[in-house]
């Protein structure tokens, strides 16, 4: 049974200064985060959270609290980190308590939903090691909208382009296939499609200039013909929904150094997923072409 001296215990080593007991806290509080602990963890901190007033300051106990201590460790981690890789294990259980303290209905994150958009911006931006899982949280917090209008419209633009570039290098001739194996491009485009699906307002005239020659970018090296390109017309399709008719010449433009690859893909696959988006895809651009001419 999970008591109040076994949090505070995880409290204090990862409020540490030093490296050391902040690593022995990620171990104790992962001996809480599988098998038959979890459950009883989980009800024992989301049972504290529920009892919160509102703007009531988080106590020890509870999982926004949890979320700025395991921030601040891995914070501490990274600039420890200088001469070695910051430890993964920092990132891992950043990632489990995320999902499991917000299941898009609690919204017990919601107190500390900026401070960790700001933070997952500061580590992906710096932490290549830490892509994978802090790309799985970014996407688990983008799927709950009431998070999501605590996304700083800076912040939203600066990750957007992140991933624009990630893909672009992913896709380049020189490492595609290499350093950068199919999943790991994929999950970056699953990724770019959540933010693409998730704007916190309009899109400013330099992101939308930004994303558009992203995909041209994108398109002018893009060799895969499978669920790579599937993901990547999806993203086209959810920006054209999101922001086609803001977007005046420029769906024209990325329509340009898509249409070549669109059309000799559609006579060759039977993947029915990459037609219904191609078919989609046809549709807005038909839309967006009638309207500007209205």
């Amino acid at each position: 049974m999970v008591t109040s001296r076994d949090v505070n215990d995880i409290v204090s080593k990862l409020s540490s200064d030093k490296a050391k007991p902040r690593e022995e806290g990620i171990k104790l509080l992962n001996t809480w985060l599988e098998g038959e602990k979890l459950i009883e963890f989980c009800r024992y901190i989301g049972r504290n959270t529920s009892l919160l007033k509102p703007h009531e300051i988080p106590h020890a106990e509870t999982w926004p609290f949890l979320v700025m201590l395991l921030t601040k460790a891995i914070s501490m981690e990274v600039s420890a980190s200088k001469k070695r890789p910051p430890k993964l294990a920092f990132a891992k259980t950043l990632r489990i308590v995320v999902q499991r303290a917000e299941d898009g209905k609690s919204q017990h994150l919601l107190s500390v939903a900026k401070l960790l958009f700001n933070h997952i911006w500061e580590i992906l931006k710096d932490v290549p090691s830490f892509q994978s899982e802090y790309g799985t949280i970014l996407r688990h917090l983008l799927a709950v909208k009431d998070l999501q209008f605590h996304l700083r419209k800076r912040v939203y633009s600066n990750l957007v382009l992140l991933y624009m570039g990630k893909v672009q290098s992913s896709l380049s001739e020189h490492s595609y296939g290499q350093a950068n194996p199919k999943e790991e491009v994929f999950r970056c485009i699953l990724t770019l499609h959540s933010l693409l699906d998730s704007p916190p307002g309009d899109f400013s005239d330099d992101l939308r200039e930004g994303i558009t020659k992203g995909f041209i970018e994108i398109f002018s090296i893009l060799r895969d013909e499978g669920k790579v390109l599937r993901k990547l017309v999806e993203c086209i399709n959810i920006f054209l929904i999101r922001d086609g008719p803001n977007m005046g010449s420029q769906s024209l433009e990325i329509h340009d150094a898509v249409h070549q690859i669109l059309f000799d893909v559609w006579v060759t696959t039977h993947d029915r997923g990459l037609k219904d988006a191609f078919v989609l895809y046809a549709r807005l651009q038909l839309k967006l072409a009638r309207g500007a001419t209205d």
